[in-house]
């Protein structure tokens, strides 16, 4: 009787223990997980890998190809190429204050350069690539004053995750929702929505005809592995889903399969430049 009853007061203080935690202490155990101090000494790094793309519903139909996740400090390029004649490549670059998302094909965006190139926020606030990038935003938050709240918890993969919604200082048209897994405080997730109901029309005539708009995309973040003191995820996903008004449903999804990561690089200034070709 004694052993349960101390076993129930343990279970009990570390429940509470749990649920006391604020925003603000779960990224504090988040960064000390990946790295604490040891980050401050990564100017900058290059994460490599094969990368393979599909899109979802049309039988499988996708490419297997390349990428490369390189960042400085808040700078990032993200290039994925593909040997196939309708997506060669996906070229995205934030230079610290410019953004420019290359055309993939036929000077056209892709969906998920599209994405980017409307909701630039994604990467002006460092939440592309999560950890994978010297600019994470989780990272920046006395410089860029975001917001940040617990929202609660949420299973990811069968892991049960903190829930912090991320409002950028000057507001977002998307709803923006970081997981930190709540047992490690690795990073799980981000996960960007943009919903726009029916009602939202600009006419009621017009909202009998119009669907409700959503637009999510996910980064997911796994396999996570320790170099050189510090922690990375080693598989990087990324999944988009566009639904509503006139063009249905379509989804697509990109995994990255990390291969290597190396730090502070002599890296070309170039590499960076948001300036047309």
């Amino acid at each position: 009787m004694k052993l349960f009853l101390f076993i129930a007061v343990v279970i009990t203080s570390y429940a509470q223990k749990q649920e006391k935690l604020k925003a603000e202490d779960i990224v504090a155990r988040h960064l000390k997980v990946i790295g604490g101090e040891s980050l401050s000494k990564i100017n900058n790094q290059v994460v490599s890998g094969e990368v393979k793309f599909t899109i979802l519903r049309s039988g499988g139909a996708g490419a297997d190809g390349k990428a490369v996740l390189a960042s400085e400090n808040r700078k990032l390029l993200l290039g994925m190429s593909f040997p196939v004649a309708n997506y060669p490549r996906e070229v995205i670059i934030f230079d610290g204050k410019d953004s420019k998302v290359s055309y993939a094909y036929n000077n056209a965006r892709s969906p998920f350069g599209n994405y980017i190139y409307r909701f630039s926020d994604v990467l002006e606030e460092g939440l592309l690539g999560g950890v994978l990038s010297t600019g994470w935003a989780l990272k920046r938050l006395d410089e860029t004053k975001a917001k940040i709240k617990l929202e609660g918890t949420r299973k990811i993969d069968n892991r049960e995750a903190y829930v912090l919604s991320y409002t950028p200082k000057r507001g977002s048209d998307l709803e923006i929702f970081i997981f930190i897994d709540r047992e490690n405080f690795q990073h799980l997730r981000t996960e960007y929505r943009r919903i726009i109901s029916a009602s939202q029309a600009i006419s009621p005539d017009a909202s009998s005809s119009i669907r409700e708009r959503r637009e999510i995309l996910i980064e997911d973040f796994s396999n996570h592995k320790r170099l050189e003191g510090l922690s990375f995820p080693y598989r990087y996903k990324i999944y988009l889903m566009l639904e509503g008004q006139n063009q249905g449903l379509s989804e697509y999804e990109w995994i990255f399969e990390v291969v290597s990561i190396l730090f502070n690089q002599q890296l070309d200034p170039n590499s960076f430049s948001t300036k047309e070709e």
